[in-house]
């Protein structure tokens, strides 16, 4: 059978007794670095995700003031071109109404200068057919006179 004498028993004193000791000065300690650690690790990971939740929140900020912004920046392109193409519909209207006036301008300043000329043709045709008719009568008549006569004839004949 089993004999168990005082070196068995010495041996399981010693062993309980390196157990309690080791248990105090090494296992507390290292299960409470172990458990510290693993509070450190959880207390790390719940930062991580709450930075991660944060960055992920401005990230959705971010993008939606973006697409705030690209869409206003459209509204103010969309509003810039509607008021260049009213400028240029405007200056093109200005610009036409200009053209007329000076057409208009141009016809009556040409209107005029007809006029002119042909109170210029009158006359010098008077002129003409005043001396014409001087030399064929040889006679000098009076030039007032006679140029109310070619003013008349020239009416008679259409030329006034």
């Amino acid at each position: 059978m089993l004999n168990f004498s005082v070196t068995f028993f010495i041996t399981i004193v010693n062993i309980t007794f390196l157990y309690f000791v080791l248990r105090r000065v090494l296992f507390k300690p290292v299960t409470k670095f172990m458990e510290d650690r693993s509070a450190g690790i959880q207390n790390d990971l719940d930062v991580a995700k709450r930075t991660t939740a944060r960055a992920e929140a401005l990230q959705a900020e971010f993008e939606a003031k973006m697409k705030n912004v690209t869409e206003e920046g459209h509204k103010i392109i969309q509003t810039a071109r509607d008021e260049a193409a009213r400028e240029y519909d405007a200056i093109i209207v200005k610009a036409k109404a200009d053209a007329e006036k000076i057409v208009l301008a141009s016809k009556k300043s040409l209107d005029d200068e007809r006029r002119y000329a042909e109170r210029l043709l009158r006359e010098e045709t008077a002129d003409i057919s005043i001396q014409a008719a001087s030399r064929i009568l040889g006679t000098n008549l009076d030039s007032e006179k006679n140029r109310a006569l070619v003013a008349k004839f020239l009416e008679t004949v259409g030329v006034a």
